[in-house]
């Protein structure tokens, strides 16, 4: 009896701790996950990319003129380079220094998603809004696959969350705050981090008729701050690219760095001033939210179009109590972004903190209706990604390490407890759907992206090259190149051509595709294999290579070849 009293005293408290810690427990469920994808490699095409500019700027220290392989690099704003730079400066090049800078970051924005929605709303709703958030398909992908979004996405709310307070508050150093996060935001990706936030604060100043903050002199000190803050950017734009009308870059005649950054790169898109095009329907991010908007998007698409209701429904009037900021902020920058000749998905990831107070709000809205028709609903649709990993587990990579099936069952087990365990409000859905996220995204940390990479035969050929101490100039690449296979062989890899093939240095090595292979070997060139890799692309999958029945047929491979 003893010892059956003792165990329910520790169950019982254990029990009374997770529910009163519940969302604490899910913020550091989903940190660890973060840090998960921090490990992972970094994929191609533009990841590996940037992580090789901000290698080549650690080596050369070159912050204010950026090169990529020795040649002018016209594209992205600086500050991914700027920070992963510095931080492979200080702690060393890896996959886990290049993603550290932009995370934190990422968690800067979480964190600025909560108090922006506390400073509206309330406590509960702004816990909500940034778990929401935090636990996106989208963020989870801001965390491995890490690219200029990352850093935009927490900067953008934070300058939001900054100059929503300059406004009620009225005090300085919201002010500035501001205007440093949005020159951070325009450091990260360019004008459109201003114009995120002018259009989420500009629309909702609108709504409420309030034209004294709207037409504040304080606004034209907003934006001198800001280009202080791009001035290092600026100035080093001006001397390599102004200075300089002889050179071509992107196919453009003498560009004005200047110009480039602060029109083509980002309203030539929409304008045809630059070439950049891909074959994208005006609704392509209303199709690819459905996905990174995951588990969430069941609750945001009603929510969204609620919200827009009750604007209607107001006449487009709003009191000063309320805020339009999310709900214009989302819409008008989907419709604007959905106007470019070329997108990706993540170009709209800066926007979802809007979506996930829309969300938050709309979930908290329906306190009491939460019972057992909503709730078996959403349990009901969250099952299917528990499926999504049994599938994973036997059809696409087969589980080598018990633990993560051991893990995945045991959050599929609190899922269901926890669904049971709340009988009433908001919770009996929310913690479920967050166990389920972070379920799943545990296995795509753990099992589903390492082996994956596996399949990223540059980058095991880097690593190799890396380990094996191979001097600079002993390694060549031979008619196929990609960027992780300079970053992992902590180098910039030069090509060779055929006519000087036999002219390296016995033990040279070399890298080349099938293609190059089969040509060493029918022209009886002096090579050995030294290594073969299979390939596939990490970011192009397709239903055949996933089945692992039929993944064979669509393999390459990779070689390293050494001169005998």
């Amino acid at each position: 009896m003893t010892n059956s009293g003792s165990t329910n005293r520790f169950f019982n408290r254990l029990n009374a701790f997770i529910n009163n810690h519940r969302y604490e427990l899910m913020f550091g469920a989903i940190l660890i996950i973060y840090v998960f994808n921090m490990f992972l490699d970094i994929m191609e095409i533009d990841a590996a990319q940037y992580a090789n500019i901000s290698m080549e700027m650690s080596y050369n220290r070159s912050f204010l003129e950026v090169y990529f392989r020795g040649h002018d690099y016209l594209d992205k704003p600086p500050l991914l380079f700027w920070m992963s730079s510095v931080s492979f400066i200080l702690f060393g090049i890896s996959n886990f220094t290049y993603k550290l800078p932009s995370v934190l970051i990422a968690i800067l924005g979480i964190y600025s998603t909560y108090r922006f929605t506390r400073m509206w709303y309330d406590k509960k709703t702004g816990i909500l809004a940034a778990l929401i958030l935090a636990s996106t398909q989208a963020f989870f992908l801001l965390t491995n696959d890490i690219r200029t979004d990352t850093s935009l996405v927490g900067l953008v709310i934070f300058s939001v969350w900054q100059m929503s307070l300059y406004i009620r508050e009225n005090k300085w150093k919201h002010l500035v705050l501001g205007a440093v996060g949005t020159g951070g935001a325009m450091l990260a990706k360019g004008p459109i981090g201003l114009v995120i936030p002018a259009v989420a604060i500009g629309a909702d100043l609108l709504l409420k008729r309030d034209w004294k903050n709207m037409f504040r002199y304080q606004w034209l000190i907003f934006l001198l701050i800001v280009a202080v803050v791009l001035l290092p950017m600026s100035y080093g734009l001006f001397v390599q690219f102004d200075l300089h009308p002889e050179k071509i870059v992107y196919k453009l005649q003498g560009p004005s760095g200047l110009k480039f950054f602060y029109w083509t790169q980002s309203f030539g898109r929409i304008t045809g001033d630059i070439y950049w095009k891909n074959d994208t329907s005006f609704f392509f991010f209303f199709h690819s939210i459905l996905w990174d908007m995951q588990p969430w998007i069941m609750f945001f698409i009603p929510a969204l179009f609620i919200s827009l209701f009750h604007l209607v429904k107001k006449r487009f009037r709003l009191e000063k109590s309320e805020e339009a900021i999310t709900l214009a902020g989302f819409v008008i920058m989907l419709l604007a972004l959905s106007m470019s000749n070329f997108k990706l998905p993540h170009y709209i990831f800066p926007i979802f903190p809007f979506a996930a107070v829309i969300t938050a709000t709309f979930i908290i809205g329906l306190k009491e209706k939460i019972r057992v028709g909503l709730g078996s609903v959403v349990l009901g649709l969250i099952q299917l990604y528990w499926l999504l990993i049994i599938i994973m587990f036997i059809f696409i990579f087969p589980v080598e390490n018990i633990l993560i099936p051991v893990i995945a069952g045991l959050l599929l087990f609190l899922s269901w407890y926890f669904y049971d365990a709340i009988k009433t409000g908001t919770d009996k859905v929310v913690i479920p759907i967050l166990i389920t996220a972070i379920g799943f995204n545990f296995v795509m940390a753990t099992h589903f992206y390492p082996n994956l990479l596996e399949f990223q035969a540059s980058a095991k050929a880097g690593k190799m090259v890396d380990a094996s101490n191979i001097p600079p100039d002993g390694f060549y690449f031979y008619r196929h190149w990609e960027n992780v296979l300079d970053f992992y062989s902590r180098r910039t890899v030069l090509p060779v051509e055929k006519d000087k093939l036999t002219g390296l240095p016995e033990g040279t090595w070399i890298f080349t595709h099938d293609v190059g292979y089969k040509d060493i070997i029918e022209n009886n060139l002096p090579f050995k294999k030294v290594a073969e890799f299979d390939y596939h692309g990490v970011t192009t999958l397709r239903l055949n290579f996933l089945n692992r029945s039929t993944r064979s047929s669509t393999l390459k491979k990779y070689y390293i070849m050494e001169k005998i």
